[in-house]
């Protein structure tokens, strides 16, 4: 699901309560309303000072974190959704240290958020899959090198290969 480019205070005011995440999570999660893990039935009862779906077939209970990386989570939707927008946006890739500060937890909470967050984005990256007409490259990475050999086989570059589909319009997925 592609979004909109979006600005922190825009997000901040859109995801300012757990109600707000709550809300949002329902709707990517249950669109067309709530369904049953089990059975796949639709009616359900909420409990309210637990926060969980149970499904009125079958009996079992559902969060609507469960199967998320959310899952069994103490940490605050609000911190975990602006966890998810500064990962998002920070080109070089936010590291543990200034997350633990922005959202006020301990350097430990935020590696382990940032690893999840990480895994989850693998995840989604692995859905897209290049077809058809494929493009490949290779480039060296790295700083000006005074002596020694340039492009292949330099000792101080970094290789990478580019692939890249054809889309008919221009490019389409890439990998590296």
């Amino acid at each position: 699901m592609q979004q909109i480019a979006i600005s922190l205070i825009e997000w901040q005011k859109r995801f300012a309560t757990e109600e707000a995440c709550i809300e949002h999570l329902y709707q990517i999660r249950w669109a067309d309303g709530f369904t049953c893990p089990q059975c796949a039935e639709k009616h359900h009862y909420f409990i309210n000072g637990y926060n969980l779906y149970e499904c009125a077939s079958c009996g079992k209970r559902t969060s609507i974190t469960a199967g998320t990386l959310f899952h069994s989570t103490k940490i605050l939707l609000v911190k975990w959704f602006t966890a998810i927008y500064f990962v998002a946006v920070d080109k070089g890739g936010i590291s543990a240290e200034r997350l633990s500060q922005y959202i006020q937890v301990t350097w430990n909470t935020a590696h382990l958020m940032l690893n999840k967050l990480r895994v989850a984005m693998k995840e989604r990256d692995a859905i897209y899959t290049l077809t058809d007409t494929i493009e490949l490259d290779t480039a060296y990475i790295g700083g000006r090198d005074t002596g020694g050999k340039r492009g292949k086989g330099s000792t101080t570059k970094t290789s990478v290969l580019v692939a890249c589909q054809e889309s008919g319009e221009g490019a389409g997925f890439l990998k590296m």
